[in-house]
């Protein structure tokens, strides 16, 4: 006969229902940790408290609420050489009423460096094995943990190991698919023959494995992604998750709660808490590309959390804290942004603590051939056919493109010969497109009448009359201006909000 479920109080029950809730929910590897572990610090009456999974056999610290950085460092090596040890011996929660008077790990030198009192740690097990464990504790208050608590957060392991054990193991294939990736080749999948870019890759290669923050600035298509991924990869937080904000493809209004999180109740339609990517990003790398979009007020936050690690989600007074690395890009000026007022210098210095900038394809005529005959074969190879070859003049016609779009509208370019060549086809310059054969034609731009000079004015104003000139040409139509101009339509409407322009 099977034995009887343990009888829990109503306010446990409707814990177990929360926590049932968090683990049906969508949600990402990170997050779902997360939500479960707020989950019990409220619902058990602990002040901190982290989750550890088992990696290459040692427990490492993947969420974290309420530690600094250098006593999680201390807790988590006391939780993996003692008190992690009982609890999979034993197979179920350990309840420690006054760790510092404790027999068994009162003697214990990181028991009384970090002050431990009231410690209730779970395994979480699968198959007789513990992949992960839930520690929690109490630093003020001696036995603040009862047995019926005990039982209680062995039940909420139970409920929420099987839905764990699949997201652990999904995220570590996650993992080694990053990793082989990488290993297909030292250049990170950038390819270049450009002494210019390679210098920026051997910058990447110096400053990965450091804490700093990094700025990369380029124009748009230049490959800032990818040289962010290269830094992340090569550092020594590869193992933690890369996670990426586009500030100008999000509304001003939600970038906050995107950042940061929010409690439950904090603003209509924040049915559940949620974690944001600053503290998904624990342990790992934040993207922020397109960094020149964020908003003037939300800045200071970010330099605190930069600074200090410590942010607050929406709807919250408990100040939480998290280590992440930060890597932003942006496709203008940030220090003519912090000029004219529109960027805080302060923020600016923070960020900029090492610059990368990026030189347009333009100015790598080496990589226009390299990239062009790259992007014919992988296309080919996605469609199953044979790649074409671009003829002497073809090459010599994308030569002679400015290439505003840089290597995203090369690329593009050559997706669009695969599909419309015969297989193995010698392509020449009329199968160009129209924009960029007008390049090659000489004669017709030396008739032409000289262009007007532009007359000095000021980024911004000169920002305003190229959306102007580009919104007229396309009879008013965002969604195309917004194309030519290389940005979403939300980052379109952004920066039409911030120069002025009648929506």
């Amino acid at each position: 006969m099977a034995e009887p479920a343990p009888e829990f109080a109503a306010q446990d029950v409707a814990l177990l229902y929360r926590m049932a809730s968090v683990l049906l929910a969508e949600k990402d590897y990170g997050e779902l940790l997360a939500c479960l572990l707020d989950a019990a610090i409220e619902g058990l009456g602990a002040d901190r408290g982290f989750v550890v999974v088992r990696e290459a056999g040692v427990f490492r610290a993947t969420v974290a609420r309420n530690f600094r950085s250098e006593a999680l460092e201390k807790a988590e090596e006391e939780v993996s050489s003692s008190i992690s040890a009982a609890v999979v011996e034993q197979g179920r929660a350990l309840l420690i009423g006054d760790a510092l008077d404790s027999q068994r790990f009162g003697e214990h030198a990181s028991v009384r460096r970090l002050g431990l009192r009231s410690v209730l740690c779970a395994p979480l097990v699968t198959s007789d094995q513990a992949f992960a464990l839930i520690y929690l504790e109490n630093r003020d208050i001696a036995n603040r943990f009862s047995e019926r608590q005990r039982r209680l957060l062995d039940e909420i392991c139970s409920l929420a190991a099987p839905r764990l054990r699949t997201a652990v193991a999904v995220e570590h294939a996650r993992r080694r698919a990053r990793e082989l990736e990488s290993a297909l080749g030292g250049s990170e999948g950038i390819l270049t023959a450009d002494p210019g870019m390679a210098a920026v890759l051997e910058t990447v290669r110096q400053i990965a494995p450091t804490e700093l923050a990094a700025l990369i600035q380029g124009e748009t298509g230049t490959g800032k992604e990818l040289v962010a991924r290269a830094l992340y990869r090569q550092s020594k937080r590869a193992n933690g998750a890369f996670v990426v904000l586009n500030c100008a493809a999000v509304p001003a209004g939600l970038i906050e709660s995107e950042l940061f999180g929010y409690m439950r109740g904090a603003f209509t339609g924040a049915h559940q808490d949620r974690i944001g990517l600053v503290g998904a990003a624990h342990r790992g790398t934040l993207f922020l590309d397109e960094v020149g979009e964020l908003p003037l007020e939300l800045q200071p936050r970010l330099l605190r959390a930069l600074q200090s690690g410590e942010f607050m989600r929406l709807g919250s007074s408990r100040a939480e804290t998290a280590d992440v690395r930060f890597i932003a890009a942006s496709n203008r000026d940030l220090e003519s942004e912090v000029e004219a007022g529109r960027f805080r210098s302060d923020l600016y210095y923070r960020l900029a603590t090492v610059t990368l900038k990026l030189p347009p394809l333009r100015q790598r005529p080496h990589d226009i051939h390299l990239l062009a005959d790259h992007f014919l074969r992988a296309y080919a190879a996605r469609y199953g056919r044979e790649a074409p070859r671009l003829s002497g003049a073809c090459l010599d016609a994308l030569s002679a493109c400015s290439f505003p779009g840089n290597v995203r509208e090369l690329e593009s370019e050559m997706a669009r010969l695969v599909a419309v060549s015969p297989p193995g086809a010698l392509i020449e310059p009329a199968a160009l497109n129209e924009r960029i054969r007008r390049a090659t034609q000489p004669q017709a731009a030396a008739a032409a009448p000289p262009a007007p000079a532009v007359p000095p004015m000021s980024l911004a104003e000169m920002e305003k009359r190229l959306i102007q000139s580009v919104l007229e040409s396309t009879g008013g139509n965002r969604t195309r201006a917004a194309d030519i101009l290389g940005i979403s339509r939300e980052g379109l409407r952004t920066k039409m909000q911030r120069l002025g322009l009648t929506e």
